[in-house]
């Protein structure tokens, strides 16, 4: 009897560790899916604001440059930070999940700032 139950107890808990790795790389898909289409409206704001630097000469010019440059480092550098997301273990990965997410609407925020 002993044995049956010990053998239950470690299917369950075998079946649990299962589904809270699939669950994991679920929610990392989720977060590649959704931080993709963010960058590529990122793009989009971004190719306007390289408009508006085109239009422009002197300090003017320079300054919007500068913050174009910036913005654009920032945005390239999610493609890296989602990575080492991924890289998180499970244990982690509701902190590194919302770390990322803050830092995107940062980003975001930040780029609408400067287009506006």
């Amino acid at each position: 009897m002993f044995k049956k139950l010990l053998l239950v107890s470690m299917v369950c808990f075998a079946s649990m560790s299962s589904y809270a790795g699939t669950s994991f790389k679920q929610d990392y898909k989720e977060l590649k899916k959704t931080t993709e289409k963010k960058i590529e409206v990122m793009d989009k704001k971004l190719e306007k604001m390289s408009e508006k630097v085109s239009e422009l000469s002197g300090e003017a010019k320079e300054e919007l440059e500068d913050k174009y440059d910036y913005l654009v480092d920032m945005k390239d550098s999610l493609k890296n930070k989602l990575a080492d997301v991924g890289d998180s273990s499970e244990d982690k990965w509701d902190v590194a999940k919302d770390k990322f997410e803050d830092y995107v609407d940062s980003v975001e925020s930040k780029i609408d700032e400067a287009i506006n």
